[in-house]
């Protein structure tokens, strides 16, 4: 484009100048008219020679997108390497990295080269819609990684395995809406699945703690967390016998077949086995580094926030087990988180009575025992519809927060 421009302005400027002498030399000659002269028009430059236009510079292509730890939010393309969305259960199959440690399974002996080497980040909904970034974690990753850095979302070969068609895993973080609550299978196995894994990050936190700390300090910190702990099966065989019966009721099952207590202490043994854990009683603080269900900004100090938790009298647990900052306590709209709200301070003078749920997860008596009086029709019927959203996943967390004002 360049050279067409400067080749058109050179021959313009040659047109005026010819055109300029022309004009002269006429002026001239008309200036001596007894003597004409002849009249030589002065010759046009030569034109330039044709060029051929530069070709436009190829583009470039476009580089590669970043990779993170989850992909961006929302995601469903899939990782390189990975399988389709339409290639059903998502293995991570040999050659596909580990998007934690990189590793692409291929080492070992032949059987192991062939065999899948961990799951992949996805889930097709009932809607049709496809959730999770596309990245595998292969099982060493699984069984390893803490928790900030994979979530409490974990799963094993043999659990995969025997779900057939029906198997599906994705990070915590690329989890939306009902998939938590699908996930373990209702909202009292998430609130289990929960109290677990912070009891499990308290207990680890505690060892470093104690690892860190002097020698007799850790020795004492032992000793005293022997002595205040003990196992489910401990519990289950220091409970008398209606203690037993009602624990056969709250899992949903029958005690009419037993006779004696042994026979009772027998069949609680065997419900406990194959039971969620349960959940720790007392306050259901925040623990440090887990995530805020509405920001996804984990706290750097204790009590943080609370955990959507509640363990009733009759031994029933509610909530969702959803975590809650305390800013977030603060400035969630009502009208997608309602309007059940607590402070730091409310709940530590509360001591081992205190405990706070989302209103939608309230239950019918829950409301009398939060605020001490009964609850307003107004309020059941926000609470009842706040229920519905929650278990349709509706809202989307990112609007969760009003402008200030």
């Amino acid at each position: 484009l360049h050279l067409l421009a400067a080749k058109k302005r050179a021959e313009e400027a040659a047109q005026q100048e010819a055109a300029r002498l022309e004009t002269a030399m006429r002026e001239a000659m008309s200036a001596v008219p007894l003597q004409p002269q002849a009249f030589v028009a002065a010759p046009l430059l030569p034109p330039m020679p044709e060029q051929e236009a530069p070709a436009p510079p190829a583009a470039e292509a476009p580089p590669p997108p970043t990779e993170g730890a989850h992909g961006a939010a929302g995601a469903t393309e899939v990782a390189p390497g990975m399988p389709s969305a339409e290639a059903g259960v998502a293995w991570l199959v040999p050659g596909a990295p580990c998007g934690l440690c990189g590793v692409a399974g291929l080492e070992g002996d032949a059987a192991t080269k062939e065999a899948p080497h961990g799951v992949v980040c996805r889930r097709t909904r009932e809607n049709g819609s496809v959730g999770g970034c596309g990245r595998g974690a292969c099982w060493n990753c699984m069984r390893s990684r803490p928790r900030v850095q994979l979530g409490m979302v974990r799963t094993s070969r043999e659990e995969f395995e025997s779900l057939d068609d029906d198997a599906w895993w994705m990070h915590e973080a690329c989890m939306e809406g009902k998939d938590l609550i699908d996930y373990f299978g209702g909202h009292r196995e998430l609130a289990a699945a929960r109290a677990a894994a912070d009891e499990a990050d308290a207990q680890l936190q505690a060892r470093s703690a104690k690892e860190a700390g002097p020698r007799g300090a850790a020795a004492g910190g032992s000793k005293a967390k022997k002595e205040a702990g003990s196992s489910v099966e401990e519990k289950i065989r220091a409970m008398s016998v209606r203690e037993m019966k009602a624990y056969l009721e709250r899992h949903n099952e029958s005690h009419a077949e037993c006779l004696e207590k042994a026979d009772l202490l027998k069949k609680c043994l065997e419900v406990s086995a194959n039971a969620p854990p349960e959940l720790p009683d007392g306050p259901a603080w925040m623990p440090v580094g887990m995530a805020c269900r509405l920001c996804t900004k984990a706290p750097t100090k204790e009590r943080g926030g609370v955990v959507c938790r509640r363990k009733r009298e009759n031994g029933e647990y509610a909530g969702c087990g959803m975590p809650v900052c305390w800013r977030c306590m603060k400035r969630a709209p009502r009208e997608s988180f309602g309007k059940v709200r607590c402070t730091r301070e409310e709940f530590e003078s509360l001591e081992e009575g205190a405990w706070w749920m989302h209103e939608g997860c309230f239950g019918d008596t829950d409301y009398k025992d939060y605020f001490g009086e009964s609850e307003p029709e107004e309020d059941r019927r926000r609470r009842k519809k706040l229920h519905r959203k929650m278990e349709g996943g509706g809202d989307d967390d990112d609007d969760y927060y009003e402008e200030d004002g």
